[in-house]
């Protein structure tokens, strides 16, 4: 069981990973942390190579 501690805590920082990538490219960032939780690191790949959504903020602010 102390095994799985990091682990779990790794899986947990990718679907924060996620939810902050969903946030900045105009994604639903609820949604893309359940995905995060659910297939960790593959759910911030696929967010990062998804074309921006509708409310992204285009240029730097």
């Amino acid at each position: 069981m102390t095994n799985s501690v990091p682990f779990f805590v790794l899986w947990v920082v990718m679907a924060c990973g996620a939810y902050a990538v969903a946030k900045s490219r105009g994604r639903n960032c609820r949604l893309w942390f359940a995905i995060g939780l659910m297939i960790g690191p593959f759910a911030v790949l696929i967010v990062a190579l998804l074309p921006l959504g509708p409310n992204a903020k285009k240029g730097y602010h």
